[in-house]
């Protein structure tokens, strides 16, 4: 098998005889918390700010976040505003964390 799978089974079996023999005592537990800021709520002139800065066109930017362009429009027209996840797609390009690919 692969070493990966090997790495696994190994540490499931050392999970079975630690809970076989001392009925878990041995076992630690490690929590791991991450802190995830709010989503940002974008005005219609930060929208398109963003989209200039990074030289997109309303469709360009709509297929790049996987929304239609009459969405992007209404965006910037203040009629409706981005959702969760465009919001935090729109954040990472405004702060330039990712970059659009054009093909």
């Amino acid at each position: 098998m692969s070493k990966a799978y090997d790495m696994i089974s190994a540490s499931l079996n050392e999970i079975i005889d630690d809970m076989e023999k001392t009925n878990g005592a041995n076992l630690k537990q490690t929590v791991i918390t991450i802190e995830v800021d709010e989503v940002k709520d974008f005005t219609p002139s930060e929208i398109k700010a963003i989209r200039l800065k990074n030289n997109l066109t309303q469709n360009l930017l709509a297929k790049f976040l996987c929304v239609s362009k009459k969405t992007v429009e209404a965006w910037e027209s203040g009629k409706n505003k981005p959702n969760g996840p465009s919001s935090r797609l729109l954040e990472l390009l405004s702060r330039k964390l990712i970059s659009p690919v054009y093909s």
